[in-house]
């Protein structure tokens, strides 16, 4: 086993994915592929093992026979990409904690702020409603899946990028814009 260089280290070039909790579809996860060494999911929490791969199928199965909404295509989305977390272990890198996987650092108030940022000013006096945490057991197990709420994730992952130096990737920008970025800023084919 060869050992790795400070110049190795120097030339990995990682990103932290910042859409969303997992990739959004497999062509973007081979696309990631292509370019980076590896990429980070900032307080999510995805077993690698310990399920019994035929119950997830049924619980997977289960969740699509209930009438669909934004919550459960998540939810089946994320259950999906256990069945790959292996593979993918140390390419796709989720930094949850298994014994501690509720996120402690992101402050509600910047959740609160990215959430105007990205959607405008609302009605004086409206709140939205963010969901800090999603946590889901495996049946038939004691693992289990847990992973930021939309807006907690966007802050958990700008956070870690300001304490790593690892940038953050986007693969919406028009939809989910990056903090700090000029949306002004000349794309191919303005000039």
């Amino acid at each position: 086993m060869a050992t790795q260089t400070v110049l190795d280290s120097a030339l990995a070039l990682d990103t932290i994915y910042y859409s969303a909790p997992i990739p959004r579809n497999a062509a973007f996860l081979t696309i990631l592929g292509a370019v980076f060494d590896r990429v980070y999911f900032p307080g999510v929490y995805m077993p690698k093992g310990g399920f019994d791969e035929k119950e997830l199928q049924k619980e997977i199965d289960r969740l699509k026979g209930i009438a669909p909404n934004y919550s459960t295509a998540e939810l089946i989305g994320m259950l999906e990409f256990i069945k790959h977390a292996k593979t993918l272990d140390g390419f796709c890198v989720f930094t949850g904690d298994r014994e501690n996987p509720f996120l402690k650092d992101v402050p509600g108030t910047m959740a609160r702020d990215l959430y105007f940022a990205i959607h405008g000013p609302q009605k004086p006096g409206w709140e939205p409603m963010l969901s800090t945490n999603h946590h889901k057991g495996i049946p038939g197990s004691n693992e289990h899946i847990t992973w930021p709420g939309d807006y907690h994730y966007f802050a958990n992952s700008v956070i870690e990028s300001g304490k790593t130096g690892i940038p953050l990737l986007n693969d919406l920008p028009n939809h989910i814009p990056i903090p700090g970025l000029d949306p002004q800023t000349p794309r191919k084919g303005t000039i």
